[in-house]
């Protein structure tokens, strides 16, 4: 019993080691491990909450000024519109550009011979309403309505010009235009 005793006695050091062991294990088992999962789970979680984090401060970035590109080409789209002849269809556009160019051409002192609409045409699936006229001129006039035509910044285009120098007691230039406007369904 003397040997029991001082090994397993109230002061031995083997059951105060034993003791601070199974209280270490205890603790471990019932503290440390389910706060190291929880960390660990913690950390987990982070790292995934930083990475969309990162993922939306990039889609913030790429949609960053979207307002402000929208209102640029809404501004850009009703400038374009501004510049397109007016009309409801391509008749009508038609015979708008016609008064437009009958106009200039009064401006430029060309004598009007004939002038009607034509057939609509397309371009990039696109309707293009069309005008003809035939005017008696000389150079110097056809160069003025040809500036006139340059300078104006309506979406139209010339896209035929004959020009007949006439001889004989009259001699001029006759001149025969076909002239194309843009034309795009109001939306």
């Amino acid at each position: 019993m003397g040997i029991s005793h001082q090994l397993f006695g109230r002061h031995s050091p083997l059951l105060r080691y034993g003791l601070l062991v199974i209280g270490i294990i205890l603790w471990y088992s019932f503290v440390w491990a389910p706060l190291s999962d929880k960390i660990e789970n913690l950390d987990s979680r982070l790292e995934t909450q930083e990475t969309k984090v990162g993922h939306l401060k990039r889609d913030i970035k790429r949609h960053r000024g979207i307002d402000q590109r929208v209102v640029q080409s809404e501004k850009g789209l009703s400038t374009a519109v501004k510049l397109l002849m007016p009309g409801d269809t391509p008749q009508l556009v038609a015979s708008n550009l016609q008064d437009v160019l009958l106009k200039m051409a009064s401006e430029a002192e060309l004598e009007i011979i004939t002038y009607k609409t034509g057939r609509p045409n397309k371009w990039r699936g696109y309707q293009l309403a069309v005008t003809n006229f035939s005017a008696k001129t000389d150079i110097g006039k056809l160069v003025k309505f040809l500036k006139l035509l340059d300078d104006d910044r309506r979406a139209f285009r010339i896209q035929s010009i004959r020009a007949v120098k006439i001889q004989g007691r009259n001699p001029h230039l006759r001149v025969n235009l076909e002239v194309e406007a843009l034309f795009m369904k109001a939306a």
